[in-house]
């Protein structure tokens, strides 16, 4: 599986395309910039098999309508927690102000599930603490490739994502990077915003996981 990166909107929001050696498709969290991400599928040469959101703040999916209007019927996988509220006005912010449509190919995706993008499968881990829904993606390693996480807004380059808006819980987060520091240190780690990482380097430097770590040290 090729995986790429586009780096969209104000606030430098990371949307991945991973395509499968057949040429199926997922879009993980579609950003603010539709044209390049359908530019960059018909570069790929791949057809869009599903959407992937990791949680739901306008930043992360504010390409939904114009990505949907291209591809109909796509689905579009979301915890339900987040769902409840990110097609309401309480996710407007600027200058994400317009309130989208929840999609009618909107399904839910649960702790555990598998989504299959070609031979790939992408397990969801429940990583709640940015917003009550919070997912991550990981798939395992496949021949050379090390495992994957697509980590959203939970883990980051030496940070982690924010616990002060509604809906968001320190202590939820707290169990949620201890679950992600328990992956493979190999995992590649493709955040929401910022560089990619490892496991074995946020377990080493990322000042948020220390404490967590040093406290579940025998």
């Amino acid at each position: 599986m090729k995986i790429a990166r586009l780096v969209t909107g104000p606030f430098e929001e990371n949307c991945y395309l991973a395509v499968a050696p057949d040429g199926s498709a997922a879009v993980v969290d579609p950003g603010a910039d539709a044209p390049s991400v359908l530019a960059a599928l018909r570069g790929a040469g791949a057809t869009l098999r599903c959407i992937l959101l990791t949680h739901g703040h306008l930043d992360h999916l504010s390409a939904l309508p114009a990505l949907l209007s291209a591809a109909p019927g796509t689905p579009v996988r979301l915890a339900a927690a987040d769902a409840a509220w990110c097609f309401t006005r309480a996710n407007a912010f600027p200058p994400y102000d317009p309130v989208l449509e929840p999609p009618a190919s909107l399904l839910p995706v649960a702790d555990g599930d598998e989504v299959a993008v070609g031979e790939t499968r992408f397990r969801v881990l429940a990583t709640p603490g940015h917003s009550p829904g919070c997912v991550c993606y990981f798939a395992e390693a496949d021949g050379a490739r090390p495992p994957v996480l697509f980590s959203g807004d939970t883990l980051f380059r030496a940070s982690i994502g924010r616990t002060d808006f509604p809906g968001s819980s320190w202590e939820d987060m707290e169990a949620s990077l201890r679950r992600l520091a328990a992956l493979p240190p190999e995992t590649r780690v493709l955040p929401g915003h910022g560089d990619p990482t490892t496991v074995a380097a946020e377990r080493e430097l990322n000042p948020f996981l220390a404490p967590l770590l040093a406290d579940d040290a025998p």
